[in-house]
């Protein structure tokens, strides 16, 4: 399976990369959206989105009708935050949205994942793709191929978030909500590969994945 982000790098890590020929393709927040402009690198189908419910505003991580998930093939659309406070509220709207929609279903990780990644963050609220990142090295799979993240140390692809246009902006956006510390999530990360190779499980790093990580 893979894991595309949306950091400005990714069209460099997807080089010689066939998205499409993996088993499972998981995007993040307005991942579609970017999808869809490129979908020969990126890929033209979405089994899996994480995104945090926030369609609208100024914190909005990309609007996601019904309509849109049914078009990319949306199987499981995954709430990583459901366990913290006022986030329910977003889950509660969206399942009612989505009901009768057979194509997409929403769905929420454990407590005991939510709970423990809390704990390894010192209580710091993981980002939406750091919550991706862990849920699947965490889960029983055989490979784990991760592109695209540069842990808010450059700017997002065209087209993801247009409030951010520079590496700065991208390390204030990740703070001015106080809950995540990209920082920690780095260790933690490293931490869940280790573990994750020990088990047999082949993880792949896109070059500027890699770089950012040990940066």
């Amino acid at each position: 399976m893979i894991i595309i982000g949306p950091a400005q790098t990714v069209v460099e890590d997807l080089e010689n990369v066939s998205v499409d020929g993996y088993d499972v393709i998981v995007r993040l927040n307005n991942g579609i959206a970017l999808a869809q402009k490129n979908p020969s690198v990126l890929g033209s189908r979405t089994d899996v989105l994480f995104h945090n419910l926030m369609e609208h505003g100024d914190r909005s991580a990309g609007a996601i009708p019904a309509p849109l998930l049914r078009e990319h093939g949306v199987r499981f659309l995954v709430f990583p935050h459901w366990g913290f406070k006022g986030s329910k509220s977003r889950l509660y709207k969206k399942r009612e949205e989505l009901h009768g929609c057979q194509a997409t279903e929403l769905v929420v990780p454990s407590t005991r994942f939510c709970e423990s990644v809390r704990r390894q963050l010192d209580g710091f609220q993981p980002t939406v793709g750091a919550s991706a990142i862990l849920f699947f090295l965490s889960a029983k799979c055989t490979e784990v191929a991760i592109h695209g993240f540069t842990f808010f140390q450059t700017p997002y692809l065209l087209g993801y978030n247009d409030a951010v246009a520079t590496a700065d902006e991208a390390r204030s956006w990740a703070a001015a909500s106080y809950v995540h510390d990209p920082s920690r999530e780095k260790i933690v990360v490293m931490r869940y590969i280790s573990s994750a190779e020990q088990r047999g499980v082949r993880v792949a790093l896109g070059a500027n994945v890699r770089r950012f990580l040990l940066a």
